[in-house]
């Protein structure tokens, strides 16, 4: 009875040791895999961990423009190179030997996401290379900022046309400015608080249940993945909700008619800067809402101020191809159909 019993404890003894160790190894396995793909995700640059803003920008002495680009670097953000010439462009340096063309803009021009020979200005000028296409884009500016951008930089490099590129959140009007760790503020945010230092952590969906998830999102590029990753997704769904909405429902319009006669003083403000036989063009790069109601007064106060009018919703509605992981910038393929659009208003 009593070999039996020892025979059932060795077997039992057996067993358990047989799963720990196959346990160990799984549990050991899984952490050297976790291991590599975060190495291999640190190395390879595809996800960075903890604050990391776009080193892109500084101060600008002219409060009216607040903060501007860098000139002459060669930097990696928003997961492409951003290079600038001397005077600060996202541009080639200046060829006195071709007219010049300055374009006008924020994010869309700048060319948030894609690389400098991608953006609208580059794409302009593989259409027309008798010209010299100036990306004068900045992120984050509203008109008011590239009125200003204009008068202190562009308008003595005597440019032959202006390219105004609208999108609709310009309505804002808001200057933002750079803080001590060269993040983009909003108008009106206090100093003390520091968003790079901030932690926003999901509140929803299965990340939400991780615990340290503040200590993950500032060290662990597997986390830093898996929450891109869903915010993508999320962004997608959302995107796709907005358009079909608005094409049901016209006769919304994020876009007031306060915004609107505030824009028409600035875009006064502008036109003043322009010499009267300069050419202008005035883009309407679409987002995902249609503006049915806002557009049409839009156009109206741009031809008011001289400028032809190249409505892009024409072409793409409000569903005009957009970076797959942004949802709101445009696509090189968009980008370049649309510099195809527009080129033919230059001849």
């Amino acid at each position: 009875m009593e070999e039996e019993q020892r025979e059932i404890f060795a077997t039992i003894h057996t067993r358990l040791k047989n799963t720990l160790i196959n346990l160990g190894l799984l549990i050991g396995s899984t952490l050297l895999f976790l291991g590599g793909l975060e190495l291999v995700l640190r190395l390879t640059g595809m996800v960075t961990v903890g604050p990391h803003p776009p080193l892109i920008f500084q101060t600008s002495n002219n409060p009216e423009i607040s903060y501007e680009l860098i000139p002459n670097i060669t930097q990696k953000a928003y997961r492409s190179i951003v290079k600038t010439s001397t005077l600060g462009f996202r541009s080639e340096e200046i060829d006195p030997s071709h007219p010049l063309i300055a374009v006008l803009g924020d994010s869309i021009t700048f060319g948030y996401g894609v690389e400098n020979d991608e953006t609208i200005a580059a794409q302009l000028e593989e259409q027309l290379p008798q010209f010299q296409f100036l990306n004068a884009g900045v992120s984050g500016y509203h008109l008011g900022q590239e009125t200003a951008l204009y008068k202190e930089k562009i308008a003595a490099l005597h440019p032959a046309a202006v390219i105004l590129v609208f999108y609709p959140n310009d309505m804002g009007g808001k200057t933002a400015w750079l803080d001590q760790d060269k993040v983009l503020r909003a108008e009106g945010d206090t100093s003390n608080d520091r968003p790079a230092l901030r932690c926003n952590p999901p509140t929803t969906g299965i990340l939400s249940w991780f615990p340290g998830k503040c200590w993950l999102d500032h060290h662990s590029a597997i986390y830093v993945a898996m929450k891109k990753f869903v915010s993508m997704r999320s962004g997608r769904e959302t995107l796709l909700e907005n358009q079909e909405h608005s094409r049901k429902n016209p006769e919304e319009d994020s876009i007031t008619p306060e915004q609107i006669t505030k824009y028409e003083q600035q875009l006064e403000t502008l036109s003043k800067e322009l010499t009267p036989s300069m050419k202008r063009i005035f883009v309407i790069w679409p987002d995902r809402e249609l503006h049915a109601i806002s557009r049409p007064n839009i156009r109206t106060l741009a031809e008011k101020y001289g400028f032809t009018v190249v409505d892009l919703y024409d072409i793409f509605g409000n569903d005009a191809k957009t970076l797959v992981w942004d949802t709101v910038h445009p696509h090189p393929e968009t980008i370049e159909k649309a510099a195809e659009v527009i080129a033919p208003n230059m001849q």
